[in-house]
């Protein structure tokens, strides 16, 4: 049983694909498929099914991996103390995420990431809650980043962050020059929404369903899934809408209302699959997130308690 062998097998384990393990070790298919057939030989046991495009741990390969996993985390923390550095670490994480995150939480996060491990090249797509959370659990994302709770009972989430909305107009709206409004105005205002799969308009239309007002109630004027051109429409008075206080531009022609009694807070969630085995990249992003997310909580708790 040689190393090498056991680092396809892992690459491809944590892939789904002899294709992608070829990809992500510089390989060709063919060699993959060689080595794997070579461990399975002495081993003399099946370690993966065809499954579709891709493929699928046996029982047997599955408690190889375990084995595998253990040695090779081995061999990279030997490498580490004897003098080689964490920039070793390479391959792509693939990053699914909606809108917000992708405006203020990620590129905090990847800086200093990328900082560490510079060789991890990061492959972001943006979307909504939805589509993250569908691209995590179909395998076509190792995490994601998502403002709503993901229904799926298959899925690990973890609160990373808070996010508060708040209603911003046009610089030239009425509203503009009082600073705020109550719930009966802000229901015959314009509104410019999300689509339905965002998770930002879910958490204003759970807010408003607590104050008793439903989506029925509201005067929708047009759905958008792009914030800038949200934005872009408010700044033209074409409407009102709910932005996430931390993706607000101090520049542009638009003003931030109070709106009395409705503070509309959500949690900004890092999924992941745990039916999947993550690749050496996104295992250290996992890391990496988790020491993130209890030293930015131990800050805000430090902050509340000045």
């Amino acid at each position: 049983m040689e190393l090498r062998h056991l680092k396809t097998f892992a690459a491809a384990a944590e892939r789904g694909s002899f294709t992608r393990a070829a990809e992500a070790l510089e390989l060709t298919q063919a060699a993959v498929s060689q080595q794997v057939a070579a461990l399975e030989k002495g081993l003399s046991a099946q370690l993966f099914q065809r499954q579709g495009r891709g493929v699928q741990l046996t029982e047997p390969g599955r408690k190889l991996y375990a084995y595998a996993r253990q040695i090779l985390d081995l061999v990279d923390e030997a490498s580490r103390q004897v003098g080689e550095t964490e920039e070793e670490l390479c391959g792509v994480l693939r990053i699914a995420t909606s809108t917000v995150p992708s405006e203020w939480l990620l590129p905090e996060l990847l800086a200093e990431f990328r900082n560490r491990w510079p060789q991890v090249r990061e492959s972001l797509v943006v979307s909504d809650s939805r589509l993250a959370t569908a691209a995590v659990e179909a395998g076509e994302a190792d995490v994601g980043f998502v403002g709503e709770l993901p229904r799926s009972s298959t899925l690990h989430a973890q609160a990373v962050a808070e996010d508060e909305l708040v209603l911003v107009v046009g610089a030239e709206h009425p509203l503009a020059g009082k600073g705020t409004t109550t719930l009966k105005q802000l229901c015959r205002e314009a509104l410019i929404v999300r689509e339905p799969g965002s998770g930002s308009r879910r958490c204003v239309e759970r807010a408003l369903e607590e104050h008793g007002i439903s989506p029925a109630d509201l005067n929708i004027a047009m759905e958008v899934n792009s914030n800038d051109a949200i934005r872009a429409a408010v700044e033209q008075g074409v409407g009102v809408a709910f932005f996430s206080q931390r993706a607000i531009r101090k520049e542009g022609n638009i003003a931030t209302i109070k709106v009395r009694g409705f503070r509309p807070r959500r949690q900004l969630y890092l999924i992941r699959n745990p039916d999947r085995n993550p690749t050496p990249p996104a295992r250290q992003f996992l890391a990496f997130v988790k020491e993130w997310r209890s030293a930015h909580f131990a800050k805000r708790r430090r902050s509340a308690n000045k």
